[in-house]
């Protein structure tokens, strides 16, 4: 853990409340990417990261400082969206945002029209597909492939090694092939 990451933890266990907005100014956008990737839905992925930051908050007397501040706190983030996405699962919702193409995913406006359908059509399907991943391999190819994280990184912020990494990519990317196969297959 770096110097600045260790006073902001004392800052934090004393219960300074600029601390606290400190630590959501550094890390905000990238736990809001991460859980809404894990999560599935991007309009719940505010509601996740401020989560995420609350129970960091209430938790941060047991951070002990053995790995990063951030990889701590990306843990917790995977974690509350893992429970969330399960909690969804046995009661499913629709977002509106699914109705709504280039609400989540800007469009580059020099294409035409066509290249816009057909990119969101392909982001659709592959969020789909990931959705059907069953975790943890969701959860692994989010974190590598979406949020752009080490093996090292993805290994410290999930608690596995790296060989375990590798293995849980390695199975996504098939699984997410296949199911990216059944999709095309269902649209002929």
């Amino acid at each position: 853990m770096n110097e600045d990451d260790r006073r902001l933890v004392v800052r934090l266990r004393a219960g300074d409340e600029d601390a606290y907005r400190e630590l959501v100014d550094a890390y905000k956008d990238r736990i809001v990417a991460v859980v809404g990737r894990i999560g599935g839905l991007a309009a719940d992925a505010e509601d996740l990261a401020q989560e995420t930051f609350l129970k960091a908050f209430k938790a941060i007397d047991r951070f002990q400082g053995q790995s990063a501040l951030y990889t701590w706190l990306y843990r917790i983030g995977v974690n509350t969206a893992r429970d969330w996405s399960a909690s969804r699962r046995r009661r499913p919702a629709v977002s509106l945002d699914a109705f709504q193409p280039g609400v989540v995913d800007p469009v580059d406006r020099t294409d035409g029209p066509l290249a816009n359908l057909t990119r969101d059509e392909l982001c659709a399907r592959v969020r789909a597909a990931m959705e059907r991943l069953p975790e943890p391999f969701k959860s692994t190819l989010a974190l590598r492939e979406l949020g752009g994280h080490s093996y090292e990184d993805v290994a410290a912020i999930l608690e596995v090694s790296i060989g375990t990494v590798e293995s849980r990519l390695f199975r996504a990317r098939s699984k997410l092939r296949v199911l990216l196969t059944e999709t095309e297959e269902d649209l002929s």
